[in-house]
């Protein structure tokens, strides 16, 4: 199948996988809630975050052996490939040591962290799901060795029906487990065995049907230093990423409680799978991105390739914030019920910003194949430094809110103002044209979408067919917008054969 098919083909399975996985994954929250109750799902919530932490000590090396393999898959260097693949692996087998050894010492400190806010019950809880979500974290970390080499050759369409498959089969065993009286402890094994399942089956499509080759001969100092070299600043994006979307969780946990810590994740799950929306996109056209800096194509035409991408994004990611800030607080009462409304703020007050940060992440690609993404990671581990700083005066002065607001102002003066200078100024991207075509031709469709729900928002019944009747209507205002308004030609063509494709 050529790179182009896989590329339309990755775009469409991974916005049905969005799709499913939003759908059942949000479908599952109440019911999980409702079967172990608020406190244990707090829990859940805050070991899994603590338990992400851990992978930090990857250090991005995933992203780094998609822009190493797809560098050797433009020059056709297939020893430099295995060789590569090769130091990965002894690379991935020592990180996962460490984490476990992190893990272990993060174990025993546990009790004494949470003493003020959480019961001697639920501090037994968090124990048990911690290990067993170490043993996940190993798991996860070998498995995303073969990730990379499946992105860079370019086979989207295995690697998300694989995914769509096992998270199909994970929420099925989960609803049936829940069904039988389980709990908490039960989720985490179900989630370990997953893992355990597409590590497998990655493993037999990279080495027996890719047939691919790893060769630990010729690994010299000068590769090894620059694998380190360009993974360390990739890896600073890991721990900007884990500190935004985590250590409120953790901050909340400590000051106030589990119970809140549950409210905010169902905040934080929605900016989880605001951000899917954008990553179907954006991650299928990374190995494109990077081999046209490879081969030294112009920044002008960089540009446009990011434009495209952008005004693709903020198409799809314009509506989804649009239904949200209307409908937002009916579908969390209808979801999860009022004692989680704050839960709408949590979300929306990030999810404000992101939609422009979100559009410009395939500019990343750039930095990276041109390994000037060392800027850009310091900058944003300030900002997510300031966040953390933020997030304790703001969470003590209003609580939920204060955390989502610390997100916010960090996201607007890291990823936006202070990202967008550096692309501009230093590496040359035509960023006031990237601006202007990628972003502004959408913002009047937005506003015009949002005023045209908040006036009749009232006239729809506060159901879930309500809801969906609602969210529908705004759909058609936005789409008859869109096609008549705001998209080019070319992309009005391409909109109608996606239709035509459809029917």
């Amino acid at each position: 199948m050529e790179a182009q098919q896989q590329r339309k083909l990755g775009v469409l399975l991974g916005y049905f996988s969005i799709a499913i996985r939003n759908i059942l994954g949000l479908l599952l929250i109440p019911f999980i809630i409702h079967h172990v109750g608020v406190e244990q799902y707090g829990v859940y919530s805050l070991v899994s975050s603590i338990i992400l932490y851990l992978i930090i000590l990857e250090m991005g090396l995933a992203n780094t052996a998609i822009r190493f393999l797809s560098k050797y898959q433009a020059t056709g260097d297939f020893t430099g490939q295995a060789r590569f693949i090769g130091l990965m692996l002894i690379i991935y087998s020592v990180v996962t040591l460490v984490a476990m050894l992190v893990g272990g010492l993060l174990y025993q400190q546990l009790p004494a962290i949470f003493s003020h806010s959480m019961s001697v019950e639920e501090i037994s809880l968090l124990q048990q799901t911690f290990l067993i979500l170490m043993v996940n974290i190993a798991i996860t970390l070998m498995s995303n060795t073969f990730t990379g080499v499946i992105t860079a050759k370019e086979k989207f369409v295995f690697e998300t029906g694989s995914q769509i498959v096992l998270f199909l089969l994970r929420c099925t065993v989960v609803v049936l487990v829940l069904y039988r009286g389980g709990d908490i402890v039960d989720i985490v094994i179900i989630d370990t065995l997953i893992n355990l399942t597409q590590l497998i089956v990655r493993l037999f499509f990279v080495f027996g049907r890719l047939k691919i080759q790893v060769s630990f001969e010729g690994i010299n100092k000068d590769l090894i230093k620059e694998v380190f070299g360009y993974t360390l600043f990739i890896g600073l994006n890991v721990i900007v990423n884990q500190i935004n979307w985590r250590v409120d969780n953790f901050i909340i946990g400590v000051m106030v409680s589990s119970a809140a810590v549950a409210v905010y994740n169902i905040g934080n799950q929605l900016i989880l799978s605001f951000i899917a929306f954008a990553s179907a996109i954006s991650n299928v056209f990374v190995p494109k991105i990077v081999k046209m800096v490879t081969l030294d194509e112009s920044l002008s035409r960089v540009t446009d390739e990011l434009i495209r991408i952008a005004r693709m994004q903020m198409m799809v990611l314009g509506f989804v914030l649009s239904a949200f800030v209307v409908f937002g607080p009916l579908f969390i009462e209808l979801f999860v019920g009022q004692d989680f409304k704050q839960a709408y703020y949590v979300a929306l007050l990030p999810m404000l910003p992101f939609i422009f940060v979100l559009a410009q992440s395939s500019t990343n690609a750039v930095l990276q194949a041109m390994n000037k993404h060392k800027v850009r990671s310091l900058i944003l581990l300030a900002t997510a430094l300031m966040n953390i700083v933020l997030s304790i005066i703001l969470v003590d002065l209003y609580g939920l809110l204060g955390a989502a607001l610390g997100t916010m102002i960090t996201l607007l003066l890291g990823e936006l103002i202070g990202v967008g200078i550096y692309l501009s100024r230093v590496i040359g991207l035509e960023m006031k044209r990237f601006y202007r075509q990628g972003f502004g031709f959408i913002i009047p469709t937005l506003l015009v979408v949002i005023g045209f729900g908040s006036f009749v928002e009232s006239y729809f019944t506060r159901t879930w067919f309500g809801l969906i009747s609602g969210v529908f209507s705004l759909l058609v205002v936005y789409l008859a917008l869109v096609l008549l308004v705001a998209v080019n030609s070319t992309e009005r063509r391409i909109i109608f054969s996606i239709f035509q494709r459809v029917k």
